[in-house]
């Protein structure tokens, strides 16, 4: 255990690279899946031993657990608190360059995750903390801030959109949590300095945010983007999970709900909350009539306003940007890969420069290897 710098904070738990778990591991086959098979391999064996290094090293960068206030949240229907924890990594320069500064990547977690997702293991061993430590030591990438909040809330995820139902979540990332980092740690407090990535349901609020918020944030990453459409089939959704939905008729009874009709419950917070219609707050676009489904055009409507359908309203903000995203043609999620596809023909249409990659792999197959070889060095070529 080290100390966590200069700043005094409501809550806070640091670790060293002494408390280091698992190696970093580099596949050479990734490399030659790039076309660049003699470069790649020669990079693969240098990060390999540079990569054991750093895992060994006692003076690598620390993990710091903070609680950030949260006054965008304040007043949700659902109850859910309005400080919120947060996971931030603070490179390995941080302790002894006293007076440099640091641009941010901000790292959205998935549904039904929180803040610790990116560094206990769930993804192929990952931990941020040695990932970057190892990266920054083979010299792939530069020293970064890496910041994850946790936004897992009362519906299990809150897609980092604001809703009156469960808080402002956009607000959130875009004011609370980006002011509270500025302020409390040595970051470069511009746009240039600061980009947004996410798995998952953090890919929707990495595209959500970013691409709205410009003056914010200067690269976008989405990995595995889930939801980024809606429709009957949205985030895995099966006529029984509608079903289920429609079912129930007590706000605590989502709570054994499960983990897609939870989506729904989520984005039904998001695209038609309505907190004069309790115990939900909030409007689906399908009703049952016996034992179909049938659409209520009206509610069907708002929910099709979605992050891609909403893509070419922000087009100009996505002109000033970074941008890239991919997805494991495995997805089980069969929607992902197919807008990974539409993405990329939206932007190129657009004449927007980004870049767009399928790969062999399902929903989190890669995660950790995407992280390591993709988007932190995207954002280590991109911030400024």
């Amino acid at each position: 255990m080290v100390g966590c710098g200069e700043q005094e904070t409501l809550r806070a738990t640091c670790y060293s690279a002494s408390d280091l778990e698992f190696p970093l591991h580099v596949d050479e086959t990734f490399f030659l899946m790039t076309g660049k098979a003699a470069r790649a391999l020669g990079l693969a064996a240098v990060l390999s031993v540079a990569m054991s290094t750093a895992a060994k090293a006692q003076g690598g960068g620390i993990t710091h657990v903070d609680t950030v206030p949260a006054p965008s949240l304040r007043h949700n229907l659902v109850g859910d608190p309005d400080r919120r924890a947060m996971t931030i990594y603070l490179p390995p320069s941080y302790s002894t360059a006293k007076h440099r500064r640091y641009p941010v990547v901000y790292l959205l977690h998935g549904f039904a995750a929180d803040h610790r997702a990116f560094m206990k293991g769930a993804y192929q061993n990952l931990n941020v903390r040695i990932s970057m430590d190892s990266l920054i030591q083979a010299g792939a990438v530069k020293e970064m801030i890496v910041v994850t909040p946790n936004a897992h809330d009362y519906f299990d995820g809150s897609f980092y959109v604001n809703s009156p139902v469960t808080g402002n979540w956009e607000d959130f990332i875009v004011h609370d949590l980006v002011g509270y980092v500025d302020r409390h740690y040595r970051t470069i407090p511009k746009r240039s300095a600061r980009g947004i990535t996410g798995h998952s349901m953090g890919g929707y609020g990495s595209l959500w945010v970013g691409m709205r918020h410009p003056e914010t944030f200067s690269a976008i990453y989405l990995l595995s983007a889930c939801c980024l459409t809606s429709g009957p089939a949205v985030g895995g959704a099966t006529p029984a999970s509608w079903k289920t939905v429609l079912g129930l008729h007590e706000l605590a009874d989502t709570k054994k709900a499960g983990f897609v009709p939870d989506i729904i419950y989520a984005l039904g917070a998001v695209y038609d909350p309505d907190p004069s219609s309790p115990p939900f707050f909030m409007h689906f676009p399908y009703k049952l009539q016996g034992d179909s489904l049938v659409e209520v055009p009206a509610v069907a409507e708002k929910w099709n306003r979605s992050p891609l359908n909403m893509v070419p309203t922000y087009s100009k903000n996505l002109k000033r940007m970074a941008i890239a995203f991919d997805a494991g043609r495995q997805d089980a999620f069969k929607d992902i890969p197919v807008n990974v596809t539409r993405l990329d023909s939206m932007l190129t249409a657009m004449g927007i420069d980004h870049t767009a990659e399928l790969y062999d792999g399902n929903h989190g197959t890669w995660i950790r290897r995407r992280l390591e070889t993709k988007a932190f060095p995207f954002f280590s070529q991109h911030l400024h």
